[in-house]
This record gives structure tokens, sequence and C-alpha cells, in this order.
């Protein structure tokens, strides 16, 4: 077998592919680089955008008609978009992302196979350590039930890796030369809820029991259930281990709009929570994500978030414009139209950018450790600080692994660029 892997969406997707990589390996077949070079596509898709999903059907048109590789359409449009894919590839096999694990079954069979149903993460495979850089997906699902999102039906509900298995697989990853681990999941914070387990729990474990140079990363987590576990949080996140880097989405800056959404917070606590982590961690990046032009929306909520991004000033920002998407509440309620939405958009995305490159500017001049992650353009190399900012690397003789003091000469709104001290 000769397989491509194609993948869309979030780094938990990214971490599922090395999954299907790591269980199509085991049976002999060479993963390559170009679809041509296959006889089996694999296209790992994500629900979560409308414009991501036409660019994806799009596509998958266009493989479909140009080549005669078996095709199997795994992850999230898969569940969400069955009939579509269907029609537009009738030949295609389709795989939940719950069901990833048996892709096996699909490759044995003669036929067409359609994986899609009450499937449960079982976490019997993870990813086989490969380079600098290890996805460890640790859970899938959420608690929630906002009403823009598809992700709890086609994701479900929460499903934790067994702790003593991410344990023992960090282990294996960093013994394998593997510095820079990504704790990937849906929603971070939720980890160990169906397990009576938590994500703090987990962190004390991994940073005691497994011992060498390595940089964890934790992944999203949603402001409701990170709020539960935050003083345990910040504490085990002191580690010089641990990126000192958080992705918590507030959607919107607007207390009404995030009733519509179905958040299960105001903006009060949200401002509590990033307050505990930023006065508790000596540096902190902070990133999130906001939905303009969600139903409902209007120029007073717009303007709250303007003002809420203004004052708590966060390294990075997700500006999506919002779009209907299936299974979900919110196409209901009245819409926002597409030409308020743009204008929204870019008012934010030129407030985001001002406000980044003020957060950028604290690290003008500084000497910071990087750990080299891939090699660049032109020669460079490009790594990540312990706050998890990108770093171009100028004049650099060092390998991909290591670790160099850098002073930072020039940034941006996005990374930061240096040379090695």
């Amino acid at each position: 077998m000769k397989v491509y892997v194609e993948t869309y969406g979030c780094w938990l997707n990214k971490a599922d592919s090395e999954v299907i990589k790591t269980i199509l390996v085991e049976r002999g077949a060479t993963i390559v680089s170009n679809p041509v070079d296959a006889n089996i596509i694999i296209i790992n898709t994500c629900a979560v955008r409308e414009d991501t999903e036409r660019k994806i059907l799009r596509r998958l048109r266009m493989l479909c008609k140009k080549t005669t590789a078996r095709i199997v359409v795994a992850g999230c449009l898969a569940k969400a978009r069955p009939a579509t894919i269907t029609d537009i590839c009738p030949r295609a096999s389709l795989v939940e992302p719950n069901a990833i694990e048996k892709i096996s079954e699909v490759l044995d069979s003669a036929s067409r196979e359609i994986l899609i149903g009450s499937y449960r993460r079982e976490f019997n495979v993870l990813p086989e350590p490969r380079g600098i850089t290890y996805l460890l997906p640790i859970e899938v699902g959420c608690v929630g039930a906002c009403t823009y999102c598809i992700m709890p039906y086609t994701r479900g509900r929460v499903t934790s890796c067994p702790p003593e298995k991410v344990i023992s697989t960090i282990k294996t990853a960093v013994k394998a030369g593997c510095k820079n681990i990504h704790l990937t999941a849906q929603d971070a914070a939720a980890y160990g809820l169906d397990l009576n387990y938590s994500l703090p729990k987990l962190l004390k474990r991994i940073l005691s029991e497994v011992q060498g140079d390595y940089w964890l990363k934790i992944s999203m987590m949603e402001p409701s259930t990170t709020a539960k576990i935050v003083n345990e949080l910040v504490e085990v996140m002191r580690d010089s281990r641990i990126y000192k880097y958080i992705h918590i989405p507030v959607q919107s800056g607007d207390d009404r709009v995030l009733k519509l959404m179905n958040r299960r917070y105001n903006i009060r606590e949200f401002k509590l929570l990033i307050s505990k982590f930023v006065k508790s961690l000596e540096d902190v990046t902070f990133a999130t994500d906001i939905i303009v032009g969600f139903p409902g929306e209007d120029d007073t909520a717009f303007k709250n978030t303007c003002l809420l991004i203004k004052e708590l000033k966060p390294d990075k920002v997700h500006v999506a414009r919002y779009t209907i998407r299936p299974f979900t509440l919110a196409p209901g309620l009245p819409q926002v139209s597409e030409p308020i939405k743009k204008h929204r958009s870019k008012t934010l995305v030129e407030i985001v950018d001002k406000v980044s490159l003020e957060r950028n500017l604290r690290y003008l001049g500084k000497e910071v450790q990087v750990l080299i992650t891939d090699k660049g353009k032109e020669g460079t190399l490009l790594g990540r600080t312990l706050t998890f900012k990108p770093v171009v690397i100028k004049n650099a003789k060092a390998n991909i692994g290591e670790k160099i003091l850098v002073k930072i000469h020039y940034i941006n709104s996005y990374y930061l660029i240096g040379k090695p001290v």
C-alpha cells in the first residue's frame, strides 16, 4: 500500500492523522507525500466551518475525478455530511472520527465501507513517535452544548485516554528523542471527567514519572471546565517543562451573545479566569477565539467584544465569521448579514494585529531560550520559546531538537526574529 493522508482542522485532527499513519505503517504501508503516487487516499476532514467544508468538498470532487486510487473520507465531515460526500464521490468509504482506529477494517474490505454510528474512542492505538514534535491525543468530546457548534454531534461526549497509557506513551516518545510534546484534545480541561480524574493530576504524574528534556503543551481548554481546575492548574504550570501558553476561547465579549451561544460563563467570570493565569505565571501567552456576526450580535455587542480584546490584550486571536452548521440551534436565530460580518471581521482583525504587535514588543532586545523545531526558508531555523512564541532564527548553526539562547531583534504581530547569542 502507498497511502497519502491529507488533514484539515485542529491539532486533535492532526493527531488523529498520526494515529491513522501508525496503523497503516504497522500493516506495511508506505506514507507518500503526493496523492499521485498513492493507491489509497485518506482525507481527514473538519466540519467546524462552512468555508473549510466547501474547500474539502472541492478537493474531494477533484480527487475522485482525477485518480483511480481508493478514497477514504475520515473525520468530522464524514459524519456530518455523509450524503453530500457520497453524491460527490460515490466510491469513497466513510469513517467517523471516533472510528479511526478501525481504519484497517475499511482497507481489508473489497467494497465500500461506512463506519458511522455510535462509536466510542478507544485509544488502543496512539501515534508512533517520529521527529522532535509529538502529537498525543488525550481526550475527545466535550460537556458543552453551544448553539453554533457541531462537535457534540461529530465527536460525542468526553472520552479520555487512561492516564497510565498517556504516561507510558510519553516515556516512549521522550526516549525516542521527542522534545516538543503536544497534549491534544477537544477540551483539555475536561480530561478525566469520565475517569474520575483531572488534567492537573495527569500533568503532575507526567512531570514526576517522565524523566528527560522535553516541553509539554496543553491544548485548547473551555472556560467553564477550566474554571473548575484553574487553581491546581496554575500551580503545576509553573514547572519549567510546561509551555506557558493557554488557549481559552471566549467567542464573544458580550454577555447577551454568550447566552445566545449557550456558553456557560459571563465576561466577568472569563476575566477572572484569565487573570489567575496572568498573575500566577511570570509570563504567559494567551490565545483566544472570537466569532463575529453571531445571530443576535448587534453593534453594541460587537463593540463590547472589541473593548474586551483591547482590555485583555491576548497574544493571539483567531477571528472567524459565524457560519451555519447542521445539527445546531443557531440557524433558527435572526441572522447577521454577510456584509456586516465581513466589516466586523476586518475591524476586529485590525485591533487584534495592533494588540498582538504590542504584546510581542516585550520581547524586542531580549534573550530567550528557544527549542528548535524545524528548518525554515533561506537557511533559517524555526523554534518556540517557553511561552510558545514562534521564532525565526537567522545565522544559527544548531540542530533540530536543540535549545539555544536567541536575542530577538525584530518582531511583528505574528512571530519573532532573532540571532543566536
